[in-house]
């Protein structure tokens, strides 16, 4: 029996394809329907039009990626995303016609479904999954039971103890850690911990992205897609200024760690910034779920950087493989070093799916995760201290760990995090995070240091964190 933890867009293609590929499998999720993959907007980023490449799209993410790209993985992902999307397609999967523009690609090349692509394809996963009769189990994953660096089983608040030989984490990221986010409350970096904590090298915390337009209705934070910006609309202040060619020429379609810098900025100067959706030619029609709140709220709308997308997490091989045998991670809990500091727009839903997709390709004949490029690792030790909610940690990891950083406060935030308790996932995850931005001591991707605004490191250079033993 193969164990997938996670429920959403990473860990259903796994699932079905490993059913399909005639291994056993269960499904184990805090909530069997929910996951960020519900939440994504826009699309899946995949070079299949007439003028497009597998080779653009490689260069596209190269430089999104800011120097921190693996190579390897980005060549693996933007190349096998092609043949991935004709097997989600035979599955029985159709995305609408035509190919959208986001921010940071050359070509049009994202997939889309309506403009509720993560939520239409995860219901139709779902669907398919509980069709093809895999088994899923509401429950929440607790700890892993690891013996001489192999997985051996693990424990689960409503099961008890299990023994397994194969255990995929698919348990998403830690977007919701922040008090402003797009995120939904299950992404509180439950995978990373628990792994973390049984030796599993974990990479890159320090990069988190922030999707630039997030606004609220009925009081709650909404996403609005990046598919908007490649349609067409524009970003004004309050004065009614096109602000965002002040900070990068591709204006509205620059890299989303400017704009959510750049807007970020416009708040700090006492100024609000709005999107305006009216230059989109049949709205209607193109985003129909937005439409119904667009007759609402108006076609002009307060929009705000939110935690989106967290890149760091467990680190693996092309084939899913983590340093301990026997424990896969796929998607956001992971991180595959395709996205290096600064992710490029629906390349999250290409990587769950290349992930899941191909996973019955490597799960017999486990390779390992190589660590020989992490010689150079920080350990971090386990303490008990006072208990965090999440609503102080949500608080301080904005107020200090944000759009942008600074030594002084990130320095405080890990004195904070070093004296909590670490046996909660949450404040652990937080500490890795707030500990990787201020050991990186330069600017890159969505990492900015106000007091190093510059890039100073060696491209290619990582920061690896392992728990002490001692």
């Amino acid at each position: 029996m193969i164990y997938i933890f996670g429920s959403g867009l990473a860990g259903l293609s796994a699932a079905i394809s490993l059913h399909k590929s005639g291994y056993k499998v269960t499904v184990i999720s805090k909530k069997i329907d929910g996951g960020s993959s519900y939440w994504a907007k826009g699309g899946i980023a995949a070079a299949v039009g007439n003028e497009d490449s597998p080779e653009l799209h490689l260069s596209d993410t190269l430089k999104v990626g800011d120097g921190l790209c693996d190579v390897k993985s980005v060549d693996y992902v933007t190349r096998e995303i092609r043949y991935v999307i004709s097997t989600v397609e035979k599955w029985g999967f159709r995305f609408d016609e035509g190919l959208r523009l986001e921010g940071g690609h050359s070509k049009r090349r994202i997939l889309h479904k309506t403009d509720e692509t993560g939520r239409e394809i995860t219901s139709f996963l779902l669907n398919l999954a509980k069709k093809e009769g895999i088994n899923l189990v509401e429950d929440k994953l607790l700890a892993l039971k690891v013996k001489d660096c192999e997985v051996v089983g693990f424990v689960t608040e409503k099961g008890g103890s299990f023994d397994a030989e194969k255990v995929v984490l698919a348990t998403g990221g830690y977007g919701y850690l922040f008090k402003f986010t797009s995120n939904p409350s299950t992404n509180v970096g439950d995978g990373i911990a628990i792994a973390f904590r049984t030796g599993a090298l974990v990479s890159d915390m320090e990069f988190v992205q922030f999707h630039p337009t997030v606004t609220t209705f009925d009081g709650k934070a909404y996403l609005l897609t990046e598919t908007l910006r490649g349609e067409g609309v524009i970003l004004l202040n309050e004065k009614g200024e096109r602000f965002t060619f002040n900070y990068h020429s591709k204006g509205e379609l620059a890299p989303r760690d400017v704009l959510s810098r750049a807007i970020y900025d416009q708040y700090k100067k006492g100024y609000i910034v709005y999107i305006d959706l009216s230059p989109i030619e049949d709205f209607d029609g193109k985003f129909p779920v937005l439409s119904k709140y667009i007759k609402r709220y108006g076609k002009k709308l307060q929009v705000f950087p939110g935690a989106h997308y967290t890149i760091g997490g467990i680190r693996i091989n092309v084939r899913g493989e983590t340093n301990i045998k026997g424990l896969y991670a796929i998607g956001e809990v992971s991180d595959s070093g395709l996205h290096g500091a600064n992710r490029l727009a629906s390349n999250s839903l290409a990587e769950d799916l290349v992930y899941g997709v191909n996973l019955p390709m490597y799960i017999d004949n486990w390779e390992g995760l190589s660590v020989d490029d992490a010689k150079e690792t920080v350990e971090v030790k386990l303490s008990g201290g006072n208990s965090l909610s999440l609503d102080e940690i949500g608080e301080y990891n904005w107020n200090y760990l944000g759009i942008v950083r600074n030594g002084e406060g990130l320095s405080k935030l890990v004195k904070v995090y070093e004296s909590a308790d670490l046996n909660d996932n949450a404040t652990l995850v937080s500490l890795l995070s707030a500990k990787g931005a201020l050991l990186r001591t330069e600017s890159r991707g969505t990492h900015y240091r106000e007091d190093y605004p510059n890039k100073s490191w060696e491209d290619g250079k990582r920061i690896y964190f392992v728990v002490s033993r001692n």
